[in-house]
């Protein structure tokens, strides 16, 4: 799918400069950014998930350590 990406001015250079760095284009740049938070998106739901079944299993014990 083709999209057009404007990024305010100070963002896009910041952008050039990384992607040069890193030796890949701002294309290249973007799709590794997306699919980085793409991943971390994931596990930040595979964790709250695991907290609110800690939160119900150990309620008891939970409010006992915070009294």
């Amino acid at each position: 799918m083709a999209m057009t990406l404007r990024l305010p001015d100070e963002l896009n250079e910041a952008m050039k400069k990384q992607a040069e760095a890193e030796h890949m284009s701002v294309h290249g740049l973007v799709i590794k950014a997306a699919e980085e938070y793409l991943a971390r998106q994931g596990k930040r739901g595979l964790i709250d998930d695991a907290v609110g079944k800690i939160k119900v299993d150990f309620a008891d014990a939970l409010r006992r350590l915070g009294e």
